[in-house]
């Protein structure tokens, strides 16, 4: 049957198949973080025509305007014939270009070249063959000789040699020969940087003779249609082979999208791609590469592999130079992934002498301390939240999400992405309000929301607020129209970010006394994520998501994994360091840890936490 995605395109629905199966099979954007259970809320469709009767969990979901409204969880809708469907299809904003802008390597080294050569024309007195004739007008110009060509390179060198005058181009990795162009093109050699986010994937595209810049991408990694986490996902790819099919050419796809957006916004061809670095969590990794992840997160949490990799493009299904090099930086351990690794090579203070603690916010939280004694990574079960998985109305960073928040007595103000209607918050607004929610009172250290007709301190205006909503009170933030609901944050939302926090918190404090200094010795903390870039650290110390110390010392560093993609992809040093760096570094387990445990306890508060 035929189902219209408005405004003008059309899908097909098989029988005993989902809205969201549908959608998910056709490659359209739709929030799964329950991966079709129905538990979580987050599937929201507008269904205009052939409006089904609500299911139990759309009862339990939406509240009776949205209901009216026409909106539906696409998880519980039967497709019908004829039904339109209306869905939210403005991508995140790009935030991740103005913290690569700019970015300097110590040397341009990405040990990928490219040179124009002259070969002679063949004739009865000079029989040698095509390759031998290029390798020695190659040999010639460089002083070097190189390896055996690959059967691709060499099926195409009659041709090549031949079209345009005996003159071409050879793309040369170390002493082999990735690729062979006619005439001369030596100076169109390009790289890309790949950041493989649970939530989200950006590409950036750098000319590998300068190093510039020449454009950033990024979209909704397709893999959220079957789970907002990593543990969800492993979850689905454990159940059985098409599932884990299904995830890497997930991830594959999205990738090739933002190529083939590449090449619409630039003048770079894809196949003039020969170099790719990837960073991405260890299931990022490991789905990419189709390797098992059954045991990524059961005890003792072991990997397939956490070494550096390198394949070619071909390998890994990526539309770029079939021949291309693409280099993973290495994993720490099961949570502790590559992507750790690129925010230490992209935040290089870090590494600096001294006390330093890089905390790497996203989906998941990583945390890296560095002492001048020793370096120590774990992750924290905390991510989910600060994308807003978990959250009744949090969502990710795109348009209509609330990103700021003041409150005063006369109300609340809201900082709406895109300047329109709220419809949800994200992370840095989350943080935000319930920061604010703290400082005027609406809620305690404890996280709970005050009760209005006790509450004396709040005004009238804060008092309107706060109501009783599924036995529990919440806040509203923003009140909503005919067709949108009030934005609330409600006490189980508050619980969500206590734990989260805490979580964090309680791991920082871990690693410092594991290592032997205090939270008072760290000389800095930097916080790393494009979520991250958008946090206060007033806002962060007043929850307590970071140990009470002087605001100065913490430091927004944007998305620092892809920046360490990027590093390693202009200059080759920065991957051997990323190698040196995955030898170093002790990975800490903080499942099994009373110190840990001890120390989240201590760590839900709301306030200022030593």
């Amino acid at each position: 049957m035929e189902i219209k995605i408005l405004p003008n395109r059309v899908i097909t629905a098989n029988d005993n198949e989902t809205l969201m199966e549908a959608l998910t099979r056709h490659q359209l954007p739709v929030d799964n973080v329950c991966n079709g259970r129905g538990t979580c809320g987050k599937c929201k469709v507008r269904i205009i025509g052939n409006l089904p009767a609500p299911s139990s969990s759309d009862l339990k979901h939406l509240n009776d305007v949205e209901l009216q409204a026409g909106f539906r969880l696409a998880c519980t809708v039967v497709p019908q014939e004829g039904m339109s469907v209306e869905l939210n299809f403005v991508e995140s904003q790009d935030r991740k270009e103005s913290a690569l802008k700019g970015l300097k390597v110590a040397a341009l080294a990405p040990r990928v070249k490219k040179v124009c050569i002259t070969v002679d024309k063949p004739s009865l007195q000079d029989e040698r063959g095509d390759w031998d004739r290029v390798m020695d007008a190659l040999s010639t110009v460089t002083g070097e000789f190189y390896n055996r060509p690959s059967l691709y390179v060499l099926r195409k060198v009659t041709e090549v040699m031949r079209a345009d005058k005996y003159v071409l181009t050879v793309t040369i990795f170390d002493d082999e020969i990735l690729e062979i162009e006619p005439g001369d093109t030596a100076q169109r050699l390009y790289g890309v940087g790949v950041d493989i986010g649970t939530t989200s994937v950006g590409l950036a595209v750098y000319d590998l003779t300068n190093g510039e810049l020449l454009k950033v991408v990024s979209v909704e990694n397709e893999q959220t249609a079957y789970g907002a986490d990593v543990i969800s996902r492993i979850s689905f790819a454990k159940e059985n082979q098409k599932n884990a099919k299904a995830l890497r050419s997930a991830v594959q796809r999205t990738i090739n999208h933002l190529l083939k957006e590449l090449e619409s916004k630039t003048d770079v061809i894809k196949g003039e791609i020969v170099k790719m670095t990837i960073v991405g969590n260890t299931t990022m990794h490991h789905l990419l590469l189709g390797l098992n992840v059954a045991h990524l997160a059961v005890s003792p949490f072991v990997s397939a592999s956490n070494i550096p990799l390198e394949f070619s493009a071909h390998e890994l299904g990526l539309d770029i130079n079939q021949q291309a090099k693409v280099f993973l930086l290495p994993n720490i351990g099961s949570f502790v992934g590559g992507d750790t690794v690129g925010a230490i090579v992209g935040a290089p203070e870090v590494l600096e002498p001294g006390n330093h603690l890089l905390i790497d916010l996203g989906t998941n939280c990583e945390l890296f301390l560095k002492t001048d004694k020793t370096m120590l990574s774990c992750s924290t079960a905390a991510g989910p939240a600060f994308e807003g998985a978990g959250i009744a109305y949090g969502m990710r960073a795109k348009q209509g999400a609330i990103e700021g928040v003041s409150i005063t007595e006369s109300g609340v103000d809201c900082k709406v992405i895109g300047d329109q209607e709220p419809i949800g918050i994200c992370g840095s607004g989350l943080i935000e309000a319930i920061d604010e929610m703290k400082r005027s009172g609406v809620i305690n250290k404890q996280g709970k929301i005050a009760v209005p007709e006790t509450a004396e301190e709040l005004s009238d205006e804060l008092k309107k607020r706060i109501r009783t909503a599924d036995r529990a009170r919440e806040f509203i933030l923003a009140f909503g129209s005919e067709q949108r609901s009030d934005v609330t944050i409600s006490q189980k939302d508050v619980g969500e970010l206590q734990l989260a926090k805490g979580a964090v918190c309680a791991g920082i404090k871990t690693l410092a006394e594991m290592s032997g200094i205090s939270v008072a010795e760290l000389d800095s903390v930097i916080l790393s994520g494009t979520f991250a870039t958008y946090l206060k650290a007033e806002n962060i110390l007043n929850i307590g998501l970071v140990p009470d110390i002087p605001p100065e010392k913490i430091k927004m560093v944007g998305n620092a994994a892809h920046v360490g993609a990027i590093r390693t992809l202009l200059d080759h040093q920065e991957m051997d360091m990323a190698e040196d760096l995955y030898r170093k570094i002790s990975h800490i387990e903080l499942g099994g840890s009373a110190t840990f445990s001890n120390f989240f306890m201590n760590s839900l508060y709301l306030e200022r936490l030593s």
